[in-house]
């Protein structure tokens, strides 16, 4: 993948991440609210868990463009 590409792609994924953290925050103060108010929370709480495995699953794709890992035969021409 060429650099333009891979900046472009990490830039998405950042992005994504953001989106996705601020959903994160607002399922959390929806949580809070409604175990205040005494409502139920299952759905909440299937939106935390979904929105949690998206997240690592985002993460994932992050590290992997961010921080590619190289053959050992790469990494000694580097050195």
């Amino acid at each position: 993948m060429n650099l333009a590409r891979r900046t472009a792609n990490i830039e998405n994924l950042v992005d994504e991440l953001i989106e996705l953290y601020l959903a994160q925050v607002a399922d959390l103060r929806a949580y809070a609210q409604a175990v205040m108010a005494g409502e139920g929370t299952v759905h909440l709480e299937r939106n935390l868990r979904h929105r949690e495995v998206q997240r690592a699953e985002l993460y994932r794709q992050f590290e992997q463009a961010a921080f590619p890992v190289f053959p050992a035969s790469d990494l000694a021409d580097q050195t």
